[in-house]
């Protein structure tokens, strides 16, 4: 088959702008939920290692609570992978220096998600049918062998298969439990929707432990200037201009509004309409691309 010139002037177009997006997907604003995030987690890892050491063994651990879009994964991989350049720089620890992360299966059960972590621990899957118990002890020596310090549960509003409270309760007091074993406990960091307040305010230990941290919607008036840098950067990193647009109010509040409040999307939104002027060859962007 042949290919013109034309088509593969195109094809190839196609390419460096899935390049360009995706090298400004990199980008990370530290908000201030972020650091809010990022102190509790490290002072409950932290604080695991001073208990540890002083032969404690009930700990804490962080929630990060927000709607669909609002940037809590991305929060909590930043978070962890800080934590691990930390102690790399910092050196060794005595009871552990890594956080495993996992994302929690749909309508999952205690042992599906027990099987997650394994096999995110292990690097494969862990297929074994085996009860909760059983699963339990197994991931507590892979924890004990690791040296994991903190298991983190991605989109933990999918636990429990039919959301009882008795399939809820099933998951606090299981993952409450890790947090107080004799042999080997950590700290359990929870990022959810606002329906995983039920996982977490079911067990009021639970809900002690965790401290959860709430993502209010975005406004105008607390995040128009922290929006308007963060584009204002993404746009000079694509060679991009901007004729005024971003120092118009209204486009802010219509992006906003656009998003529903979401930090996280109202950034998607903006990378997407980089890509669709850069795709088109201009060197100015305006609302048309929006």
């Amino acid at each position: 088959m042949s290919v013109s010139d034309r088509d593969l002037a195109a094809f190839q177009q196609h390419g460096r702008t899935a390049t360009l997006m995706v090298n400004l997907e990199g980008n990370f604003v530290q908000t201030d939920e972020y650091h809010k995030f990022r102190d509790r987690v490290f002072a409950v890892v932290e604080a695991r290692e001073a208990r540890l050491d002083a032969g404690r063994f009930e700990q804490k651990g962080a929630a990060l609570i927000g709607a669909a879009g609002c940037g809590k994964t991305r929060m909590a991989e930043e978070v962890i992978e800080e934590y691990h350049a930390l102690v790399d720089a910092s050196g060794p620890r005595k009871f552990g220096n890594r956080i495993v992360s996992t994302i929690v299966p749909g309508r999952a059960t205690v042992g599906e998600t027990l099987k997650a972590i394994i096999s995110a621990l292990i690097g494969t899957a862990f297929v074994a049918n085996r009860k909760d118990d059983y699963l339990t002890n197994v991931l507590i020596n892979y924890m004990k062998e690791a040296g994991v310090v903190a298991i983190h549960l991605d989109e933990a509003q999918d636990v429990g298969r039919y959301k009882t409270s008795d399939s809820i309760e099933a998951f606090s007091k299981r993952f409450r439990n890790l947090t107080q074993n004799k042999e080997w406990p950590i700290c359990l960091i929870i990022t959810a929707t606002t329906e995983g307040r039920a996982l977490i305010n079911h067990d009021p230990t639970l809900t002690r432990r965790l401290r959860p941290i709430e993502i209010r919607p975005i406004t105008f008036a607390n995040d128009a200037i922290v929006l308007r840098k963060t584009i204002s950067n993404l746009l000079h990193d694509a060679k991009i201009g901007d004729p005024g647009l971003l120092a118009q109010n209204e486009f802010i509040r219509i992006l906003i509004h656009a998003s529903v409040g979401r930090f996280g999307v109202a950034i998607e939104m903006a990378i997407e309409a980089i890509g669709e002027c850069y795709a088109d060859g201009s060197d100015i962007i305006d609302m048309g691309y929006f």
